[in-house]
């Protein structure tokens, strides 16, 4: 069996970010193009459909002959869209999910024969089409394009919540780009090296625990305030004209302000849908209700309340009231369209 790639996302590892976008909260003083040295002081596992570190960032001197004293390092978050070391991406068509230098050899072989344009015409117009007999090249090219689409979602997800950041979203720091080395030195032509690269984002770093962790972690004093808060920023965040299809408590941090004070922060959207302009109001709410986003959360707090209040792990069956329950606001309902749009933003 061939040996998987080392990861580079490790702790004590320095990683070299090329900015391509700063964020119009970012405490950086980048410019476009600006190269910034990331070291990863811890990693966040497991990786999923993203590689998440934390990392100690120095940005560069912008002046030539600066004698002032140089900014502190930032500690920040760096969501690294990876093909490479995605696994759950990985999962859904390898068995064995695992990156090797076989297969990127394969993959780059792949590129310099120009394969990639049919590939990329055909994921275009439906990128859910038929993977069976693909082999791993292909594969890999289907993975390199799903991991952009999802980076290029979760960054102008952040534009269209700017208001939020920093209160109810991570502050956007900066869209970026990991620098790597072709495999074996070989080189790709130019128009096709954008299929190797690693695009990322950084933002900020909130500390926490899991709102699907809130039962274990707090009093139960504290439930109906941390539940409430966290349904009335769902109705903030899909007021946007875009539906996120991987709305969990799991991708939901609670950080604690203060002793008794709690403020709750999404994490998590390159799984999200966005309007067609073509979509009438109707269907549009109609879609999102389909979707659920409220009531993922919401029976999901009522679920681990009930559990946390019964006997052994089962739900609750007294007569006494629970100290939160749901109730679904139903705001997102247009009229009963059958023929609403069946949006997929990813597999």
């Amino acid at each position: 069996m061939a040996e998987p790639l080392q990861s580079p996302y490790v702790k004590g590892n320095t990683l070299t970010l090329s900015v391509r976008r700063v964020g119009n909260k970012s405490p950086l003083r980048l410019d476009d193009g600006d190269e910034v040295q990331a070291r990863i002081i811890d990693v966040i596992e497991p990786a999923t459909l993203s590689v998440v570190v934390i990392v100690e960032v120095d940005p560069p001197s912008k002046q030539e002959g600066q004698t002032s004293q140089p900014s502190p390092p930032l500690n920040m978050v760096l969501k690294a869209f990876d093909r490479r070391f995605s696994s759950q991406l990985r999962e859904e068509l390898k068995p064995s999910g695992l990156s090797t230098l076989e297969t990127e050899e394969e993959y780059l072989g792949f590129l310099q024969q120009g394969s990639m344009t049919e590939f990329v015409a055909n994921y275009n117009q439906d990128y859910k089409f038929t993977s069976d007999d693909w082999d791993s090249p292909t594969q890999e090219a289907y993975f390199s394009l799903t991991c952009a689409r999802m980076k290029e979602t979760e960054a102008r997800i952040y534009d269209y919540l700017v208001d939020l950041q920093g209160i109810h979203i991570p502050t956007f720091y900066a869209d970026v780009q990991i620098a790597s080395e072709p495999v074996a030195g070989e080189q790709v032509h130019e128009n096709f090296t954008k299929y190797m690269d690693v695009g990322a984002i950084l933002i900020e770093y909130i500390p926490g625990f899991l709102l699907s962790n809130m039962v274990t972690e707090t009093p139960e004093s504290a439930w109906p305030g941390i539940c409430d808060q966290a349904i009335e920023v769902v109705h903030k965040i899909i007021g946007h004209h875009f539906v996120n299809t991987d709305m969990q408590t799991r991708n939901v941090i609670v950080r604690r302000d203060g002793a008794e004070n709690y403020r709750v922060f999404y994490l998590d959207f390159g799984l999200c849908d966005f309007r067609d302009p073509l979509d009438s109001d109707e269907v549009w709410m109609e879609y999102a209700y389909q979707n659920a986003e409220e009531n993922r959360i919401g029976w999901s707090l009522a679920n681990a309340i009930s559990r946390a209040k019964g006997k052994k792990g089962k739900r609750y069956k007294g007569k006494l009231p629970l100290p939160w329950e749901f109730t679904p606001s139903n705001r997102f309902r247009g009229q009963d369209v059958e023929d609403y749009p069946k949006h997929i933003w990813y597999p």
